[in-house]
C-alpha cells in the first residue's frame, strides 16, 4: 500500500471523522475518500492541500516526504468554504460565546431548527413591536 492512502486513513481515525465527514469538508464524495483511501484513486494536488489543512499537517508529511508530523501554525491556516471563513470572526470574539453555547445547547438537545427559527423569529417580531410602541 503506499504512504499516501494509509497517511489519509490513519489521520482520519486519529482525527475520529468517518469518510463522510471528511468528504463534506473537502467538498468530495464519500466514495471519492474511499478510493483514495485504498489507493484506488490519486488525489490531485490541490486535493492533498487540502488534506494537508484540514488534518493541520504538511504536504510533505501526507506525500511521505518526511515522517515527522508539521503542524502548519493556525494563522497560515484558511478554512475550506466561505461560509467558514465568514463565520471565524465570530469564534474569535468573546461576546459571541454565549450564542455559541446556545447553538451546542439546541444541537444536543435535538431541537429542529426550523422550530427554533419560527419561535426566534416570533420573539423578535414581538420585541420590534415592543420598540416601536
Amino acid at each position: 500500500m503506499h504512504i499516501l492512502p494509509e497517511r489519509i486513513k490513519s489521520l482520519r481515525n486519529v482525527k475520529r471523522q468517518s469518510q463522510k465527514e471528511v468528504a463534506k469538508a473537502l467538498g468530495k464524495s464519500r466514495e471519492a475518500i474511499s478510493k483514495y483511501e485504498l489507493g484506488e484513486r490519486e488525489p490531485d494536488p490541490d486535493v492533498i492541500v487540502q488534506f494537508s489543512k484540514h488534518f493541520n499537517v504538511s504536504s510533505d508529511y501526507m506525500l511521505g516526504i518526511t515522517d515527522h508530523i508539521e503542524n502548519i501554525p493556525s494563522s497560515e491556516r484558511k478554512p475550506y468554504s466561505s461560509e467558514l471563513y465568514a463565520f471565524e470572526k465570530y469564534l474569535k470574539n468573546q461576546d459571541f460565546i454565549p450564542y455559541l453555547e446556545l447553538a451546542v445547547r439546541i444541537k444536543d438537545s435535538n431541537i429542529e431548527i426550523n422550530q427554533f427559527e419560527k419561535l426566534l423569529n416570533k420573539l423578535i417580531k414581538q420585541e420590534k413591536k415592543q420598540k416601536h410602541t
